[in-house]
This record gives structure tokens, C-alpha cells and sequence, in this order.
């Protein structure tokens, strides 16, 4: 057995488990304390680790709030293109489906905590260069995931988007989204779901005419 190479891998499985673990439990406290606020201490408290175990995986918190916004966006994305083919398959409304599209996208933001927390990045990146491009990147994952679906859906519905697909993605995407900034300001009831798409879905759609 080639024991330096086996010693490696578990440092390897190790070190990425205390990044998923970091991943995981930070959330909370940027959202409480802000990037800036938040100490190291208290994100390692946190997630149980030293500050050791932090700098091993992260140079800095930006750069650990970064890498949470792209995991989520990776799991959002692999989680919608595993769904979208059952949720069609079900035949259920086209609205529906789009409803449950734009709700799965908008998840990571559905909980408030996460909402902060990307309102953190955002303002961030109005300072640095390094946070804009990975900030408009993910936001551009998530609206091509969402334009793809909202393309899928009509095809299988047979409908004609009036609309470029991108434009009604952006404007439901940010339809959820100014209500989550009302929700972190003033939580309360949740805010409106999938039950906003009936209402525009067919404005910007009509059915296919065959030939």
C-alpha cells in the first residue's frame, strides 16, 4: 500500500469536508453580522472549526461568501434540470411548471438568511471588481437556467413566447426578488409564490398556430 499517496487522500476528503461544513453553517452569521461584521472567530465557532481550518480553505471571508453563493447556484441549476423533465412529464398547466421554475431559482433566496447574504455581495460588488464578476456571473447562470426551462415549457406546450425567453426570466426573477427585500426589511408573511406567474404568463405568451 502506498501510504503517503492514502495519507493524501484523506487530507483530501478531509480538507473538503471542513469546506462543506464551513459552506453550510455560515449563512447564519453573515446574514446576522454582515461580511464585514462577522469575525472569523465567529464563522469557525460556527462550524465548529479553528481559524486554522478557515484560512486552509478560504483567504478571506468575501472569498468564502463567494464560493457559498456559486455551491448554491450549482445546486440550484443540477436540481432544476433533474426536476423540469418530471414536472413536464406530469403534464400539469404550463404556468404551474414555470411557477415551480422560478420559485426553485429563486430558493436560495426564499429563506431571508440567504437573501442578506447575497444583498452583502451585491453592495460589495459595487466596490470590487473581484466580487462584480463573480456576482453577474452567477446571476447569469441562474437566468440562463431559467430562460432554458421557461423555453422548455412552452415548447411542450405547444405556446409561442412573445417575448425574448431572457426578458421574462429577468422580470420574474426580479419580481421575486423585490419582494424578498420587502421581507428582510419587514418580515412577516411569506412573500408571494409561484401564484404571481398565472397572472403573467399569459400575458406574454399565445398557442402555436400550425401550419
Amino acid at each position: 500500500m502506498d501510504v503517503p499517496a492514502a495519507d493524501a487522500r484523506r487530507t483530501k476528503r478531509s480538507r473538503a469536508s471542513t469546506r462543506a461544513r464551513l459552506l453550510d453553517t455560515s449563512a447564519a452569521v453573515l446574514a446576522e453580522k454582515g461580511i464585514d461584521g462577522a469575525s472569523v472567530e465567529e464563522l469557525c465557532a460556527a462550524a465548529g472549526f479553528s481559524r486554522g481550518a478557515f484560512y486552509s480553505n478560504f483567504a478571506s471571508k468575501t472569498e468564502l461568501a463567494l464560493a457559498m453563493y456559486e455551491d448554491h447556484v450549482r445546486q440550484l441549476t443540477a436540481r432544476l434540470d433533474e426536476q423540469l423533465e418530471n414536472w413536464l412529464a406530469a403534464d400539469e398547466p404550463a404556468a404551474t411548471v414555470v411557477g415551480r421554475v422560478v420559485e426553485g431559482m429563486a430558493d436560495f433566496t426564499s429563506d431571508t438568511t440567504w437573501h442578506s447574504v447575497r444583498l452583502e455581495l451585491l453592495l460589495a460588488a459595487r466596490r470590487a471588481p473581484r466580487v462584480r464578476s463573480v456576482v453577474l456571473e452567477q446571476r447569469a447562470a441562474l437566468t440562463a437556467a431559467v430562460t432554458e426551462a421557461l423555453e422548455r415549457v412552452a415548447g411542450h406546450h405547444e405556446l409561442v413566447l412573445t417575448v425574448e425567453a431572457s426578458d421574462l426570466a429577468h422580470l420574474l426573477l426580479a419580481a421575486y426578488d423585490g419582494r424578498l427585500n420587502e421581507q428582510v426589511a419587514d418580515p412577516g408573511p411569506a412573500p408571494a409564490g409561484p401564484d404571481l406567474v398565472p397572472a403573467v404568463w399569459p400575458a406574454f405568451t399565445r398557442p402555436r398556430v400550425r401550419d
